[in-house]
This record gives structure tokens, sequence and C-alpha cells, in this order.
């Protein structure tokens, strides 16, 4: 084919034709970005003006619905549900009342429950995020009916986010967690968020003894899975849920086989302030429990010298850098025996002595 266009008598001309072609096209290309990017300008300022006008008419007028015209193409909705979002997350009281009532007003919560079920995946996935984001009582039954229906697990992680957003007391934050375990374990962040959302929402409620009667229910609870029971642990310690501290101690001496769920008992209880569980973690067979404990040894080390001081002796590297920087820390006497066994026979203490002296110092 390439020799007959070569010794074609029509050769340039068919050159000249490709090379007009590919100007139409690359033209055609150009202005079809524009076309597009100017397109998207608009929908995005007209986004702008609805959400604004949406957020004025909610603050200031006594029927909003009577000045906003109805939304009927899907960034129209979109750009309602951010701006009541955004109030609803902002305002309490009457205005919160008119943003609820105005997403019934305009159909909003009618179009995403709808899409909640489309036949596609992802629109499925996104009305159940919008839904979440209004954050409203109304919506706990229907997404509950949704997840036992929905064949999509990454829906269904989704559903379970906006549920954590909802939760009131112990036997609904336990259902949560129940269905949480009957799902493939994500990821710890993911659960770890769950929690906290639960942790939020019962402390914006005034409810946070809800979270502790939930911990003692679950502690023997087999339904619930130990790493969704661990990560539940690390929510409280990144939310400081102090109606949990009673429980947690039972928590580390219940799971002596799962040492995660005691660093994370460990670890909620020192931000709490409590060192109770620091002198037997200290003692623990696994490296990980005892170096956790050494990080917040040196709040409450006065009586637990001699054990730091022989974890610098430890097999774990880890372990004998985290006692030494723990004694350098916690100064007086602890130092004291430090700069004693930086002059170890030793090697390892005395390295490891010698390192945290030096950082010390600097």
């Amino acid at each position: 084919m390439l020799e007959f266009l070569t010794q074609s008598p029509h050769f340039y001309d068919y050159v000249t034709l490709g090379v007009l072609f590919l100007g139409v096209f690359n033209v055609g290309e150009i202005l079809f970005l524009l076309y597009n990017k100017a397109k998207v300008e608009r929908s995005e300022l007209k986004r702008g003006n609805l959400k604004r006008l949406a957020a004025t008419a909610l603050i200031t007028a006594t029927d909003p619905a009577e000045l906003l015209p109805p939304p009927v193409a899907e960034d129209e909705f979109a750009a309602y549900s951010e701006a009541i979002a955004s109030v609803l997350d902002s305002f309490e009281g009457e205005v919160a009342v008119k943003a609820a009532k105005l997403l019934t007003d305009l159909g909003i919560d009618g179009h995403y429950r709808r899409l909640a079920r489309h036949r596609t995946w992802y629109k499925r996935g996104n009305a159940i995020d919008i839904l979440s984001s209004f954050r409203l009582r109304a919506n706990r039954e229907f997404f509950l009916a949704v997840f036992r229906s929905e064949p999509s697990t990454d829906v269904k992680y989704r559903i379970l986010y906006g549920l954590s957003r909802l939760t009131r007391d112990h036997a609904e934050i336990r259902e949560l967690a129940e269905l949480l375990s009957t799902l493939p374990y994500l990821t710890a962040k993911y659960t770890e968020d769950i929690f906290f959302n639960i942790i939020s929402a019962l402390k914006a409620n005034g409810r946070e003894e809800e979270f502790g009667l939930f911990l003692k229910e679950a502690l023997d609870d087999k339904k619930v899975l130990n790493l969704v029971k661990r990560d539940c642990l690390t929510a409280c310690h990144a939310a400081s849920c102090e109606k949990g501290r009673s429980v947690l101690k039972k928590y580390y001496e219940a799971h002596e086989e799962e040492p995660e769920i005691q660093i994370a008992a460990v670890r909620a209880l020192a931000k709490m302030g409590d060192f109770v569980l620091i002198p037997p973690a200290l003692r623990h067979a696994d490296w990980r429990v005892r170096l956790t404990a050494l990080k917040y040894a040196d709040l409450c080390c006065t009586d637990l010298l001699p054990e730091i001081r022989c974890l610098l002796r430890d097999n774990s590297y880890h372990v004998r850098l985290a006692a030494a920087m723990t004694m350098a820390r916690a100064g007086g006497a602890a130092r004291a025996a430090l700069t004693e066994e930086a002059a170890s026979q030793d090697k390892f203490a005395a390295a490891a002595a010698a390192y945290a002296l030096t950082q010390g110092a600097a």
C-alpha cells in the first residue's frame, strides 16, 4: 500500500489532503475543548449562584421554598444539596428546621432516595454520600433498608459511614458494629472514622455515656470482629472518649492474645491521663506492647525506673532505644541511671544510653 502511494502521480495530492485533514481535526479538537471549558465554567457559575441563593433564603426568608426555583437538572440538585448540608452543619434551631423542610419542599430527598436505588452502583453510592451529608435521623431506617438489599460492597461501606453520623444510643452502635463485621475488613482508617463519627455525634447530643455502654456490650460479643474492636478503641483515643475509661482495662485483660487491642487500650487510657496499664504493659511478652507503654512511661515513671532500666537489655532494638529515650526525658534519677548505663559492659544497653544522652543534649 505504501509503495502504491509513493509511486502514484497523485502522491502529493494525498499528502496535501492528509495535512488538511489533520489541520481540520486539530482545529475541531481545540474548538471542542473550548466549548467544554465554557460549559463547565457556566455550570460552576450557575451552581455557585444557586448555592448562595439557597443559603441566603434559608437564613433570611420565612419560607425559602417560595424564593427558590425548583431543581430540574442534576447540577441544580447538587448545588441545593451542598448549600443545605452546609447550613445543617453550621446552624441549629429554626434555621436547621427550615433547611430540613426545604429538602422535602424541593423534592431533593426524594430525588436522592430514588437514585439510591439506581441500577448503576456509583450513582447509588453518590446518592448515599449526599444523603449522609444531611445527617438527618429520618434517613436512618432508609439506610438500613437499602443496606439489606444492596448488592455492592462499596455502596454498603458508604451506607455504614452515613449511619455512623446518625447513632444516638448503644443499641444502634452495636447494630452498626455487627453490620460492619459482616463485610470484608476494609482499612483501619475507615473503621476508626466510623467510630470517631459515632463518638462525635454522641458528644454533640450529650450522650457520650452510650459509647461506654456499647464498649461493655461489645467486649464479649463474638459478632463484632476483633479488628473492629481494636479500631473502636483507637477511635476512643482519637476522640478522647472519657466515658469508656472504666471498660478499657477489661479489654486489655480479656484480649491477651490480641496485642493490637491491648496497645489500643493502653494508648486510649494514657490519652485520658490514666496510666494504670503501663506497668503490666512494660512486662508484656509482645515487644510492640512494651514499646507503646514506654512512650508514656516518662509521665509516670517514678516507681517504674527498675522496669524501664531492665528494658535497656531487651531483645528488641526499638524497645531498648525507647527505654533509653524515656529515661532521658524523665530526668533526675532516671537520667543519672542512664548515664551509668552508658558506661555499662552490655554494649547494646550502653549504645542505647549513649544515643539517648546525645539526643537529650542536642
